[in-house]
């Protein structure tokens, strides 16, 4: 199958926990739904089992806690993206975010 050589996009990966929370619920799902409301090109909320930071604690999902590693993968281009990082800059204070350079096209 041949493709091109992809759009210049840029990913943006967002790392939170699942006990986030912004006004009594929950931060990736505000950030999830501002990405909707801001026309980004596309957005995916992701839950890993486990995940472990720089601290060394080992986060995952309990039956009576909320300590579940989450990703928010949004691709748009480099404009885009950089007004929803200034436009949330407040609720993304204590989170990791990484921004890449990246090919996009379907395959």
């Amino acid at each position: 199958m041949a493709r091109d050589d992809g759009a210049r996009m840029q990913r943006l990966t967002i790392m939170l926990q699942s006990r986030d929370r912004v006004h009594h619920h929950s931060l990736a799902t505000e950030l999830l739904s501002r990405a909707r409301h801001a026309g980004l090109a596309g957005a995916t909320l992701l839950e890993a089992e486990q995940g472990q930071g720089r601290s060394g604690v080992v986060h995952r999902q309990h039956l009576f806690t909320e300590d579940a590693p989450l990703s928010l993968l949004v691709v748009d281009d480099e404009a885009k993206i950089a007004a929803f990082l200034e436009d949330n800059a407040e609720l993304l204070a204590e989170a990791i975010v990484v921004v890449a350079d990246v090919a996009a096209f379907r395959a």
